[in-house]
C-alpha cells in the first residue's frame, strides 16, 4: 500500500506539488513573522514616551511557536523528498565470475 501511494506521488506529480506548498508555507510563515516583529518595533518606537508610558511586551511565545512550526513544515518536505526521491543508488551485486575495474587480480 506504501509503494502504491508513493507510486501515485510520482507518477501524478502530487508529491512535488506537496513539497512545493509546504517550502512555500514554511517561507510565509517566516515573512509573516519578520513582518509582524519590524511592525512592533517601529510601534514601539512610536508609542515611547519621557512620561514613562507602559510598553507592551514583545510576544516571544508566538515567534518560537512559529519557528517551530516553519521548522516542521521544512522537515515533512525533506522527509517527503527523499522518501519520494532517493539519491542512493544501490550498486546491482556481481556475480563471482566478474572482475570489478577497480580490483587487482
Amino acid at each position: 500500500m506504501v509503494e502504491k501511494l508513493r507510486e501515485i506521488l510520482l507518477t501524478r506529480y502530487i508529491g512535488s506539488i506537496l513539497i512545493a506548498l509546504l517550502c512555500s508555507q514554511a517561507l510565509i510563515v517566516l515573512i509573516e513573522k519578520i513582518a509582524q516583529t519590524t511592525f512592533w518595533v517601529i510601534n514601539d518606537q512610536r508609542s515611547h514616551s519621557v512620561l514613562g508610558a507602559s510598553r507592551s511586551s514583545f510576544a516571544w511565545d508566538n515567534l518560537i511557536f512559529s519557528a517551530v512550526t516553519g521548522a516542521l513544515y521544512l522537515v515533512v518536505a525533506y522527509a517527503l523528498a527523499q522518501w519520494l526521491y532517493p539519491t542512493e543508488v544501490v550498486p546491482a551485486p556481481q556475480s563471482d565470475g566478474e572482475r570489478s575495474p577497480g580490483r587487482p587480480e
